[in-house]
């Protein structure tokens, strides 16, 4: 789910796109997160005209980040939210989290909760901060804050 949110930015991207798996090593939860996304980018690694390259990158070399469009945001990393954001908006990635917290405080932009029904939040300041736009038809399944 979260690897198909990337083929709603506008402009859409094509190719290749380099994505990053922020954890933080030594983290059970962390690196656990990171290898269940690196396996769904793996086995569903192809949306439509995209084609996902995704690279782990701990939480301490925030600057491996670098040519990066997307980067997905373990849960377990919440005392380094504010430098992942930093960094994130200072290149304009989109970053996607399924810890929500992330979200409402602004620092990533696409939360994603999963379990009996899917719900997906949009973080209005982070998306504009990161320079992130959504299509129309994206952004009315989604609750934005």
């Amino acid at each position: 789910m979260a690897a198909r949110i990337i083929s709603f930015v506008q402009p859409a991207p094509v190719g290749t796109v380099p994505v990053a798996i922020i954890y933080q090593p030594g983290n059970a939860g962390s690196e656990a997160e990171a290898s269940d996304m690196e396996r769904a980018l793996l086995h569903g690694g192809t949306f439509g005209r995209v084609t996902f390259r995704s690279r782990r990158v701990p939480v301490a070399d925030l600057g491996q980040m670098s040519g990066a469009r997307a980067a997905f945001v373990t849960s377990g990393i919440r005392s380094y939210q504010a430098d992942v954001a930093a960094a994130a908006s200072a290149q304009a990635i989109l970053t996607i989290t399924s810890d929500t917290s992330c979200v409402s405080a602004g620092r990533c932009v696409v939360g994603i909760t999963e379990g009996s029904k899917t719900q997906i939040v949009v973080s209005r300041e982070a998306a504009r901060r990161n320079h992130i736009r959504f299509g129309s038809a994206f952004l009315m399944l989604v609750k934005e804050i």
